[in-house]
Parts: structure tokens; sequence; C-alpha cells
């Protein structure tokens, strides 16, 4: 378990999992994605990607077809399902990551809601954190407050925070971003990690994690695509929801920083510009460097 506030490389090297001769795919972790949509199937193919980046053993996708083409097209190793499939029995997996880039689409919604009714451990971003906010506020929770992490950056705070009528302002959370993170983890007993330059990671009744200050390039479309895909793979492998969280932030931070240039220990080291994709591909020589 995570210990203390601060986060260093030597916390995470300890936390981070790591293979054993005896593993296989499935015994390192199979992650389910709900993820993209006709609208943005991007946000699929990068949170998939974040995913085997970061050490899952296997990922099922389910979504549209569209967003299902560009996923095997980038990652033919994925294995694909259909939302009316996904509904009717649940993919086997360890974890599930669901909401990233999602619209409107009774399908994916109801594969969605099994995945957190479920009681594994899941990540909620985006499209899906209004929605899991009012279930989980109404008591609905399958799932431990340590088993469920949600990623939201501020503005979708604000708006998972009125689900559950709690009305504040942009302006409110980044007065306080402590304690407007705090309100909904404990509101809905969830692990919350909230997005921005410096991310918070606070979990319900407990501690508050605060993320060093990451490079501005990572403020970039896609970004938190490929967060959560990190930390579905970490929850996959078995570690909790503030474990993952934190780590995931981590590794996304300095692979932010790897893959643009910047160096963060330094006042006039600002880096380049980076995509998503750029982030996801610097992971695997970030955790190689952490591990070592």
């Amino acid at each position: 378990m995570v210990t203390g506030s601060r986060v260093d490389a030597a916390g995470i090297a300890a936390l981070w999992p790591r293979p054993l001769p005896e593993d296989d795919k499935y015994t390192r972790g199979v992650l389910g994605v709900v993820a993209g949509s006709d609208a943005y199937p991007g946000a699929a193919v990068l949170c998939v990607t974040g995913a085997y980046r970061a050490g899952a053993g296997m990922v099922r996708y389910v979504g549209p077809r569209r967003a299902q083409d560009l996923v095997l097209a980038a990652r033919p190793e994925t294995v694909v399902h259909a939302d009316a499939d996904a509904v009717d029995r649940l993919p086997r997996t360890h974890a599930w990551v669901v909401g990233s880039g999602v619209s409107d689409a009774p399908g994916q919604d109801a594969v969605i809601g099994a995945a957190w009714a479920s009681g594994l451990p899941c990540v909620v971003d985006a499209g899906a954190l209004e929605d899991c906010a009012r279930a989980r506020h109404s008591g609905a929770r399958s799932t431990p407050p340590e088993k469920i992490l949600l990623t939201p950056h501020e503005g979708e705070l604000v708006r998972a925070l009125a689900a559950i009528r709690h009305d504040v302002t942009a302006d409110d959370v980044r007065r306080d971003r402590s304690e407007h993170a705090r309100l909904l983890a404990e509101t809905t007993r969830s692990t919350v990690l909230l997005k921005g330059s410096r991310t918070l990671v606070v979990s319900p009744g407990g501690a508050t994690w605060e993320l060093p200050v990451a490079t501005p390039w990572l403020a970039t479309a896609g970004s938190g695509d490929v967060l959560a895909g990190i930390a579905g793979a970490l929850l996959a492998a078995g570690l909790d929801a503030a474990e993952a969280g934190v780590c995931a932030a981590w590794a996304h931070a300095q692979a932010g920083a790897r893959a643009s240039g910047d160096d963060l220990l330094s006042p006039s080291g600002h880096g380049g510009p980076v995509t998503a994709s750029d982030v996801a591909e610097a992971v695997p020589a970030v955790i190689a460097a952490v591990t070592a």
C-alpha cells in the first residue's frame, strides 16, 4: 500500500509490478477497456496502447466497429468484442477501464454499467464519471473504495460533483483542488485522481498524494486516455486504486517529460510539443529505468 504523501522514483520502483519467469499473459493481468466511440475512436486506441505499454498481459476492447478496426490496426494483439455480446456476458478480465472518449451509445453505456457493478477493479474516466458518481452516491457500491479509481480533470470534477448535488465552479476547484477531490472521494466512496499539472490522488477517509509538477506539454488531446490505460493495467496487475493512481500519474508525467525532452528539474528546460501517442510510446523506457 502507498504510505505517506511523498511520491518519488524509489517509491514507484517498490510498487511497480514485474513479471516473473512463470507468468503468462493471464497472470500478468487481463484488462477490459470500454472507450472510444464513433465520434472519438482514437480514444480507444490511446487507452489500449497506454495499457499495453504499461505492461498489461492482455487487453479486451469493447466498443463500436470503427473503433474496433482502429484498435486492431494499431494493436493487433487486442481481443475485440461487440457491445451486444459483452452486455449479455462480460468478457473475463481482472479489471476495467471505462469512459474514455465514449459518447451517447446505449450499448456501450450498458457495458460500462455492468463493468462497475461487477465488483472488479475499475478506472472510471471522462464520459462515465457522472453516471458512476450518481450510482455510488446512491449506494450502488459493488466495487470497494480501494478498487475503484475516478480520474477527472477539473471540469469533469465540477460536473461529477454537480451530478450528486454539490454545485461548485471551476474557480472553486482551483482555489482548493485537494478539498474538492476529497469531497468527490468521500461522497462516492471512491479513490479520486484529479488530473492537472500537479496531479492529486485522494482516497476516502485516507491520505492525499501530490505528484511532482508535470511538463506542460502533457496538456494535449488524448493524454488522459493514455493515463487511464496505464492505471488500468496496474489495477489488473493487482495494485489497489491509490497505488495504481500514484504509479500511473508518475509514469505518465515521466513519459511526457521524456517524449518532450523536458528536464523537469531545470527551470529553463521546457522541451517541445508531444502527442499522446508519443507519451504512450515513452512509457516502457520510463518503467525500465525505474525498475532497473
